[in-house]
Parts: C-alpha cells; sequence; structure tokens
C-alpha cells in the first residue's frame, strides 16, 4: 500500500518555495501522486483482472475498470472490525463490541479523472505560440497551478486514511488456464460475451464468458487451421494470430506430425452472399 503521508510533505514543501518552478514540480509530484495511488489499488485486484484487459492505462480509466469488473464497491469507504467474542445465533450481531481492523477510502474516479488532466493543462504543457510575435512562457500561472495542486492535496489527504486494502467482495469463479495459471474472476461482475485474458502477463490466452442461466463457462477463443501435410486441426490463441501485422509471415509446428505450417494475415476481397459468380 502506498504511504500516502510523505508524498503530501513533499508537495507541500515546494509550494512553500512558491516560485514558477517550484509550484510546477509541485505540480507534477500531485500528478504523479495520483497515479501511484490508482495503480496501487489495481496491483492490489491483480489476482482478478489480467494486464492485457485494461482499456487505457489513465489513473481514472483504471479505477473504472477495477469497479466494472473486480470491485463494484470501490467509490465506497469500507470498514473492516471483528468482534470481540465469537457470534451466536442467539445473539444479534449489531448488539456485540467489535474492533476496527482497517479502512478503505473509497474512490471517486470522475474527480481523479479531472484532477489529473488539470494538472496537465496547467502545469505540465508549453502554450502553443499563437503568432510568430508570441512569446512561449517558462512555466504556466503560477496561483491556477497552486490552486488545483491544493485541491489535489485535498484528496491525498482525504485518501491518506486507507490502513488496509481490499481486492472486493462476493462469488468467484476459476478456470485453468493451459499455461498452467488459475484465473479467478467475481461472478456477478461477469458479462454475457465479455473476454478475458490470462492473469500470467507472459502467456497470451484468452476466453470468451458463456453465461446460461445461472451457469458461467469460459470458451477458449482459439483460431483452428488445419496442417497442410496431415490436415490435423492446430488450435492457437486468438490472441497470438491477432497480434501478427498484415502480410507478416508466421510459422507453427502441428501438434501431430511436427510439420511447419506457415499463416499470414492477407486482405481479400469478400462477396455477399448469394452473389452470382
Amino acid at each position: 500500500m502506498i504511504n500516502i503521508p510523505p508524498i503530501i510533505e513533499r508537495i507541500r514543501a515546494l509550494l512553500v518555495e512558491d516560485t514558477d518552478a517550484s509550484v510546477t514540480y509541485a505540480a507534477l509530484e500531485a500528478r504523479l501522486a495520483i497515479e501511484k495511488i490508482c495503480y496501487d489499488r489495481l496491483r492490489q485486484c491483480h489476482d482478478y483482472i489480467s494486464h492485457e484487459d485494461l482499456k487505457r492505462w489513465q489513473p481514472n480509466q483504471v479505477v473504472n475498470t477495477l469497479i466494472n469488473d473486480v470491485d463494484e464497491h470501490a467509490t465506497s469507504t469500507r470498514t473492516l472490525s471483528i468482534s470481540r467474542a465469537p457470534v451466536t445465533e442467539d445473539i444479534n450481531p449489531a448488539d456485540h463490541d467489535y474492533v476496527e481492523i482497517g479502512t478503505e477510502v473509497g474512490f471517486n474516479p470522475k474527480l481523479i479523472g479531472s484532477l489529473w488532466n488539470a494538472l496537465a493543462n496547467l502545469a505540465l504543457h508549453v502554450r502553443l505560440p499563437e503568432s510568430r510575435e508570441d512569446t512561449i512562457p517558462a512555466y504556466g500561472d503560477r496561483a491556477k497551478i497552486r490552486s488545483k495542486v491544493e485541491e489535489v492535496l485535498a484528496e491525498l489527504e482525504r485518501l491518506s486514511q486507507t490502513t488496509m486494502t481490499f481486492s472486493g467482495f462476493g462469488e468467484e469463479v476459476s478456470f485453468a488456464c493451459d499455461c498452467g495459471s488459475n484465473n479467478r474472476r467475481r461472478a456477478n461482475l461477469l458479462r454475457r460475451g465479455q473476454v478475458v485474458s490470462c492473469i500470467n502477463p507472459e502467456c497470451m490466452g484468452s476466453w470468451t464468458v458463456v453465461i446460461e442461466n445461472t451457469d458461467i463457462g469460459f470458451q477458449a477463443r482459439m483460431a483452428h487451421i488445419k496442417c497442410e501435410q496431415c490436415a490435423e486441426c492446430n488450435h492457437i490463441h486468438w490472441r497470438v494470430v491477432s497480434a501478427m501485422r498484415f502480410d507478416h509471415v508466421g510459422s507453427f509446428n502441428c501438434r501431430a506430425c511436427d510439420h511447419k505450417n506457415h499463416i499470414q494475415w492477407r486482405l481479400n476481397q469478400a462477396r455477399q452472399p448469394g452473389h452470382a459468380t
């Protein structure tokens, strides 16, 4: 878990210097802090989501992905407590004396995205000149940058109250990959037709989620290619094939006869069904 207080102190020290350069550096530190905190939440949840399944890398998009695929309650602040005495059927749990174990402060993806983008716009991009006579300032508007950094500090202070992190709650479903990795997902967040990838970053396996009534399954996404020598059907992970560049030639050895086959992406003209030849 990221230790936020030292980061806050470093940013405040830069603001105290109160120069154009120091306030700009404070904005950079604040933006990095947002990234670190969001990415650390992702790290805590990586047992339930593959890096390949992250569509975008921006902090607010990472948090939104976690909400959609791992922990739907990541926006809420949650506290874990344990009863001092064993819970029995004849005692109302609400009457027990509890000891607080830890708290996770909820994320606001919209606010995170707004602050992260604003810091870049105000402090971390040089303004384009509008004409030949226009000057290019060394830094942005110090007062505006400082005001936005103070907003980020307020959010960092709030998030710094986190003392433990959760990877979500709810029923799990799992499936084994042929690379040996056991993949786990939150059952209630899976969607019919959703594509999930193996959590092993070195593996190219991926599956389509199949949901029938209350049953959840995972269908491997494969390219099925017949060997040119023995006609054996070989199954190759679709991500391997789809990653090939146009006109690039790839190869695989047949699982039955070990013949080396070559494959290539090519552009072909399509004819509508029923079209006369």
